[in-house]
């Protein structure tokens, strides 16, 4: 044990280096991996919201491995953006799709493409 004086208070504190002690480092490391679960677990859930959106255009490239479909899409929440779209869907020009989102993330999700009316 160390002691040291507080200079402004005048008060002798004892001080121990808890975290010298191995037991007493893997409890600790050991508390925070629980403490971090349980906040992950409990703002954790499943939470989709339907978003729904103009085509603006209806892209097809091909490249190397295969060929991929996008779509230019406007709605008032999320503005202009491009998604990725599987190669059988023919939305045209001025149709509406629709796409799920997760909203239980800090980062923004993906588009899931659902239809196209």
């Amino acid at each position: 044990m160390r002691f040291f004086c507080c200079k402004t208070v005048g008060l002798i504190i004892e001080r121990e280096n808890t975290l010298d002690n191995p037991k007493t480092f893997i409890l600790v490391f050991v508390a925070a991996i629980v403490a971090l679960c349980l906040a992950l677990w409990l703002t954790s859930y499943d939470e989709t919201q339907t978003i729904t959106a103009k085509v603006i255009s209806n892209t097809l490239t091909q490249s190397l491995d295969g060929q991929r479909r996008y779509l230019t899409v406007e709605s008032e929440l999320l503005g202009t953006k491009r998604v990725a779209v599987p190669t059988s869907v023919h939305c045209p020009e001025g149709a509406l799709v629709t796409f799920n989102q997760a909203t239980d993330s800090l980062f923004e999700q993906p588009l899931t493409f659902l239809n196209c009316e």
